[in-house]
């Protein structure tokens, strides 16, 4: 058992592996995002960073440098003034003759040509500014300890504070004007009290004053608290990670929606090795993209990459996607289309994208928000594997926010991360050697343990979705199902003790509603199989010995499948905008089968769409369980999952529509499937080439199934089928789609492998069912309504004997049309005469009469009249057969429609004829009247593509003389002395009330 689950879990691992190699452009596009995103994040850190490299705040200053305070600006020079009219300086008062001296010496000792105009005080400075915000780059105001204006007390300098910015150019508004001024107004000050002075020796140094200034900054660490480039980092990472998640979820809903999971089960794959094999795919996928998120990083020089541990960056970005794939299977789990898979995945995107801004900013994983509602809300964010990833691109981040910064090393992955407010507890450290981080409450060794839950969380929540969502077929199994023992320990149900339990009727049932009366052989196969079933369960009947002489390989008990109804609303069906709930009535697919199919015997089983061929499958071979009734396949029991886990192992299946992977060739489903049945490795590749030259596809065994026409598809799905030497094979009409030449490949391939084994064939081809049909079973309305060989059912639903005429000349020389057509004219009269047929079809070769049944003695006598006859009516051919198969299966399917429309009390039906007028006539009647008209009507009927009856034409054929019947009330009826004509075969389409020309009692 170990060695099979490894086989299967290698099979299917090679099997995602081969699908994403054949896609090549979504397996590059997953491995080269990352590449592309960064290049954009490196984009972004180049302008960051030429912008802030005059900002001392963004760049550790450890010993400052002197600069000099350059002269004042001309106001041309300010970014956003330009090319405006402007004047580089304002001041007040404009009254005090000291201020016009000194803004006077201030304006012609500056280098470069600059104006300065006065006002008469701050106010009114104030309210020009306001007027005129880009007129002026600065201005003076002076201040006085007297109101005379000779005692100067100090001045204000006044500029716009703002920072600017334009095309990559940076104003800072302190170096640009404010500081050139104050130390033009400073220096002018002095001069001018130097001059005041009494002492002419220190007047006279007043015109040769030196003026040097300068200013120094102070030495400190970078400034700004938070990563630009980080917070860049973050979303774009996560972006070049979706186009991996969204590919994921497309392809596991892809094979989903196909039903290749449930073609694997089928052939005995465990969901063991289903999931691991998709998780150990993720884990190498997550592998390789990680180290390569890592690598692009470093060879684009990113400080984040460069000083942080090379551990700790893998281990984030890994574990990242492992969480966002687990993630991934649970989305997939509740979708059914691809196409809605890209839409929400699209949907995720933009939500982890807003999420991450969020976190971006200290929610939730700052002190402020950590423990807000107990922690509830960090644990909401912390479900969502995106929010974490920026977190941790933020510590990365602000751990190498300058170039004097080390990075977080592996061995600090949890120790970095501190939370000590108080700034006097902080223990002492030397920040360009060791970093850390005093305000943090989530370490990124936390943030690797929740991505660890995360991601075995989100794995087994998307299998425990798998189990308890409706599948493709809507089977499930309940919410409560790992609760039960049988989940975990094999059943130790034997058959005999579910046939036991069968037979008592244990568990009580609804019984299914019968349509119409049973036919002589279904009840004859089921009395047999009721004796056996009494056999199997130690109460031999009658017919046991009969019953057990027969070597079955099938055999099936009472075997029943009805779907469950809808209430709707109420029990009604409502409509609300684009919702609808519609109540509806439960389905029985099957109502309670009763056969046993004998090994080296091929079973075929008929019936129009919706019959139930296709779930008497299913449910044989455990796609569907069964509402009700148990079969035995070589005496295992469907119904244990034990015993059905036996049974796979030993069937083949074909399925209806052809489950396929359309990037993998012929020969690699044979690979993968005969390795999910248990073939040993060494005999895989012989089997395969020996069935693909079967099928005749060695030609394209090597080719991608997509290519493949249908027909080729429904061959490769019949060699998976004979896989392995099963005992039972069940084919679900094989040969839909194919030309004539491969059918007959296949039926050869079909009366093949007959030999030693059971076969189960549906198809709605007459032709293959009348060839290679042991047993026939033609089913309608879920219900088995004959059984028998196929000349058996001819014989006994046949309408018939079919006798086909030719007047050709067997030479094929060409004759005179008129002398055709007279001879033509001259057998349907003998035909007429002699046994009173018309023709039921004519064409250029033959005239085909039907002869019914209880003619059958008639028949051998007109037939060596006409032989003796033949030369002198121009009779070239004469043959005879039974009516086909196809004929017999109409009848069934008709009489199947009108036992149904019988119960439900529907019996009629309105019909047009082909001359525009309506009729409402008995349902399946083929000869109607018009009872105004008198004219007869020739109703043609089918059935459609649901199995249900349906009118294909109406011929008029002549009209009737009036005939009168007796009316319904005995009394007038036995006062009449008039008989009526009677016209049992002709139904009256419509109710008549006209009598007249009728005697008393009589109506027309």
């Amino acid at each position: 058992m170990r060695s099979r689950f490894i086989q299967q879990f290698w099979a299917l691992y090679k099997k995602n592996a081969l699908v994403a190699w054949r896609n090549r452009r979504a397996t590059i596009l997953r491995i080269l995002a990352p590449l592309f995103f960064l290049l954009l994040a490196l984009l972004i850190d180049r302008a960051l960073s030429s912008q802030n490299a005059t900002d001392s705040s963004n760049v550790d200053v450890r010993t400052p440098t002197d600069n000099t305070i350059n002269s004042i600006p001309s106001c041309h020079s300010d970014l956003y003034i330009a090319g405006k009219s402007c004047v580089e300086l304002l001041y007040s008062p404009n009254t005090s003759p000291i201020a016009q001296t000194i803004m006077g010496n201030v304006v012609s000792r500056n280098p470069i040509n600059i104006s300065a105009v006065g006002f008469g005080s701050q106010d009114a400075v104030q309210s020009f500014l306001f007027g005129a915000w880009d007129y002026s780059i600065a201005a003076v105001h002076f201040v006085f300890d007297d109101a005379a204006a000779t005692q100067l007390a100090g001045f204000i300098v006044q500029t716009n504070t703002s920072q600017k910015f334009f095309k990559g150019q940076y104003q800072d508004p302190n170096t640009f004007v404010q500081l050139p001024l104050q130390s033009a107004v400073q220096r002018e000050i002095a001069r001018y009290l130097l001059s005041q002075d009494p002492n002419p020796t220190t007047a006279a140094v007043a015109s040769s004053l030196t003026w040097n200034a300068g200013y120094r900054v102070f030495a400190h660490p970078t400034i700004a608290t938070t990563s630009v480039l980080s917070q860049v980092l973050g979303p774009f990472v996560f972006a070049a990670c979706m186009f991996s998640f969204i590919t994921q979820i497309g392809t596991v809903v892809t094979e989903k929606s196909r039903g290749c999971a449930s073609a694997l089960r089928t052939m005995g794959m465990t969901d063991a090795a289903y999931w691991l094999s998709w998780g150990a795919w993720e884990v190498t996928l997550s592998f390789l993209i990680a180290h390569i998120i890592a690598i692009f990083g470093l060879i684009l020089q990113f400080n984040l990459f460069l000083k942080n541990s090379y551990g700790i960056l893998f281990f984030l970005f890994f574990l990242f996607q492992l969480a966002m794939s687990s993630l991934g299977f649970v989305i997939a789990a509740f979708l059914a289309k691809t196409q809605i898979a890209v839409y929400l995945g699209f949907v995720v995107f933009i939500v982890g994208w807003v999420m991450q801004t969020v976190v971006a900013f200290g929610v939730p994983y700052s002190p402020s928000y950590y423990n807000v509602a107990n922690g509830a809300l960090s644990g909401i964010f912390d479900v969502l594997p995106w929010n974490l990833l920026a977190k941790g691109f933020g510590d990365l981040g602000a751990a190498t926010i300058s170039d004097g910064y080390p990075g977080i090393a592996w061995s600090q992955r949890d120790s970095y991360c501190l939370y000590i407010p108080n700034i006097q507890n902080q223990p002492s450290y030397n920040p360009s050697v060791i970093y850390y981080n005093f305000n943090c409450v989530m370490s990124m060794n936390t943030i690797y343990q929740v991505y660890i839950a995360l991601w075995l969380g989100f794995f087994v929540v998307a299998i425990y979705l798998d189990n308890i969502l409706p599948n493709e077929h809507g089977v499930r199994k309940p919410f409560y199902y790992f609760l039960l023992p049988s989940y975990w320990i094999p059943s130790t149900q034997t058959s005999s003790s579910l046939l036991q339990a069968l037979q008592e009727g244990r568990g009580g049932r609804e019984e299914a509603p019968q349509e119409g009366a049973a036919d002589q052989d279904v009840l004859i196969e089921e009395e047999k199989m009721r004796a056996l079933l009494q056999h199997r369960t130690g109460r031999a009947g009658s017919l046991a010995s009969e019953a057990e002489g027969r070597k079955n390989a099938i055999e099936v008990f009472q075997l029943e499948k009805r779907y469950a109804g809808s209430l709707g609303c109420f029990g009604k069906t409502c409509s609300c905008c684009c919702f609808e709930c519609t109540s509806t009535q439960p389905f029985w697919a099957i109502r309670g089968s009763w056969f046993a199919i004998e090994e080296n015997q091929l079973f075929c089983l008929l019936g129009p769409n919706g019959a139930g061929k296709t779930t008497t499958i299913n449910c044989l071979t455990g796609v569907l369980p069964p509402t009700h009734g148990e079969a035995l396949i070589y005496g295992e029991a469907i119904g244990n999952p034990s015993g059905m886990d036996r049974v796979r192992a030993m069937m083949g299946v074909c399925p209806q529509f052809d489950v396929l992977w359309e990037e993998l060739s012929g020969t690699e489903h044979l690979h993968i499937y005969a390795a999910i049945k248990g073939i040993p490795q060494a005999d895989i590749t012989d089997e395969a080439l020996g069935l693909m030259e079967k099928v005749k596809l060695t030609y394209a065994a090597n080719q991608r199934s997509s290519a493949y026409s249908g027909g080729m598809k429904r061959r490769l799905s019949v060699a998976i089928a004979l896989l392995g030497n099963p005992k039972v094979v069940y084919l679900d009409e094989p040969t839909t789609g194919m030309d004539p030449i491969s059918r007959r490949y296949v039926w050869d391939i079909i009366q093949e492998a007959k030999v030693g084994r059971a076969i189960v064939l549906t198809t709605h081809s007459m032709e293959e069912a009348d060839i290679l049909g042991d047993k026939i079973a033609i089913m309608a309305r879920g219900k088995l309504r004959c059984l028998g060989s196929a000349l058996h059912l001819k014989q006994r639903f046949g309408a018939g004997y079919q006798v086909a005429v030719s007047v050709m000349s067997i030479h094929g020389s060409s004759e005179d049309p008129k002398t055709l057509t007279k001879r033509a004219e001259g057998v349907k009269a003998y035909f007429q005469a002699r046994m009173g047929l018309a023709p039921v079809e004519e064409s250029r070769a033959y005239i085909s009469y039907l002869v019914e049944r209880k003619r059958e003695a008639d028949l051998i006598s007109f037939l060596k009249d006409l032989e003796q006859d033949q030369a002198s009516l121009g009779v070239t051919d004469i043959q005879l057969s039974l009516t086909s198969l196809e004929e017999v299966f109409l009848t069934i399917a008709k009489q199947a429609e009108l036992d149904a429309a019988a119960s439900s009390g529907s019996s009629d039906v309105t019909i047009t004829t082909d001359d525009g007028v309506q009729l409402i006539v008995p349902m399946g009647a083929e000869l109607v009247m018009n009872p105004n008209t008198r004219t007869q009507y020739k109703v043609k009927w089918s059935t459609d593509e649901g199995g249900r009856l349906v009118v294909m034409s109406t011929t008029a054929v002549q009209a009737l003389a009036p005939v009168c019947e007796a009316l319904e009330c005995p009394a007038l009826a036995a006062s009449s002395s008039y008989s009526a004509p009677y016209h049992a075969s002709i139904p009256i389409a419509t109710p008549v009330v006209n009598e007249e020309n009728c005697p008393p009692g009589y109506r027309r």
